[in-house]
């Protein structure tokens, strides 16, 4: 027991995560479920927190997307309400603000011609989380990708 507080003490945790945790460490269903409600009850396992956590941090720390971001609650299966809620955690400002400046470290490190360079920007934007739509409008500003 004292070693899984200790786990949710180091950051804020998922139910999922800590239960993966228990039966690792040898637990069965009825005690997990146990510790589960325990740790629940005392608050050192709150999914709400988790994702509001999870969302800025993310965000301000590796500038993910909110598709992203999204699709990792989901993996670990914070409820969609709860998802919905910690996307607020993320201001439009500050998202367009970071798209603009994904855009523009991109553009100083992509080569080729226009087009291709365009075609890169938006493959990295969409890999880090961003819709298209999110980004279309930012790009285009830049022109048609000219050299830096």
């Amino acid at each position: 027991m004292i070693k899984i507080r200790t786990f949710c003490n180091y950051r804020d945790r998922c139910h999922k995560e800590v239960r993966d945790k228990l039966y690792a460490m040898g637990l069965f269903k009825k005690e997990v479920d146990q510790v589960l409600m325990q740790m629940i009850d005392e608050d050192l396992l709150n999914e709400e927190r988790f994702a509001r956590s999870f969302a800025r941090g993310y965000f301000r720390t590796k500038q993910w997307g909110r598709y992203k971001i999204k699709r990792e609650l989901q993996q670990r299966q914070i409820h969609v309400r709860l998802i919905d809620t910690a996307m607020t955690e993320i201001d439009e400002e500050e998202y367009q603000a970071t798209v603009r400046r994904l855009i523009e470290k991109k553009l100083k490190t992509t080569e080729g011609k226009p087009l291709e360079r365009k075609q890169k920007v938006s493959d990295y934007l969409m890999r880090k989380g961003y819709t298209y739509a999110e980004f279309k409008s930012a790009l285009e500003e830049k022109g048609k990708c000219e050299a830096p």
